[in-house]
């Protein structure tokens, strides 16, 4: 092969990864930057993380829905653990999602941040917050992880941005659904990837319209 990585693609494409437990204390979930930090340090022992399709070492970033202080602890924590080399080496990003405009990452880890309370928590659905969370979703080249500590079912309601995007993780082959039954009108990759990018949105896409 041409290049050390080059056949190296990153499956499944995107995970949700639970955290019992968890606490908020202010805008820091501290059992979710562990965890997090716990999954890029492992991540970065295995080959497939060292290096990108290109053969370049694989750039990782971290997002966190809920203010920059969750970033800073996740970075701190890194710093701690990681050696100076690989944090440099992997070009390591973690910031809110305003900080990643226009900037990607191979992997990309979110951090949803917000923790469990009685009851359903009040719904996160304005247009500002689809926004932020449309540009943390679209970060990640090959890879998007998205750590949380809620049940999505009982802790979210319906329409919620965040329940969409932890039950987007934990079964991304519903959106396929929507390919499946047209799967004679898609020609392309590129038209598929497109219209995963449409849907993921929340446009409603209907594929070569006459």
């Amino acid at each position: 092969q041409d290049g050390i990585g080059k056949d190296v693609r990153l499956k499944p494409h995107v995970l949700a990864y639970p955290v019992l437990g968890s606490t908020r204390d202010g805008k820091v979930n501290r059992q979710e930057a562990k965890v997090v930090v716990s999954l890029i340090a492992a991540a970065l022992e295995q080959a497939e993380y060292q290096t990108n399709e290109f053969g370049w070492p694989s750039s990782i970033g971290v997002v966190s829905l809920v203010g920059e202080e969750q970033a800073l602890e996740i970075d701190r924590l890194l710093r701690t653990h990681l050696a100076p080399d690989a944090y440099e080496r992997h070009r390591l990003l973690c910031g809110t999602s305003a900080q990643f405009q226009g900037d990607e990452r191979d992997v990309v880890f979110l951090s949803v941040v917000d923790a469990p309370a009685s009851g359903a928590l009040h719904l996160r659905d304005q247009q500002m917050f689809k926004q932020r969370y449309n540009v943390a979703a679209s970060r990640a080249r090959d890879q998007m992880w998205v750590v949380h500590s809620l049940d999505p079912q009982t802790d979210l309601q319906p329409g919620d941005l965040r329940r969409r995007l932890i039950e987007h993780a934990q079964a991304p082959e519903l959106l396929t659904r929507t390919f499946d039954n047209q799967e004679t009108n898609i020609q392309s990759a590129l038209e598929r990837d497109v219209m995963k990018r449409l849907v993921q949105a929340g446009y409603r896409v209907i594929p070569r319209w006459k």
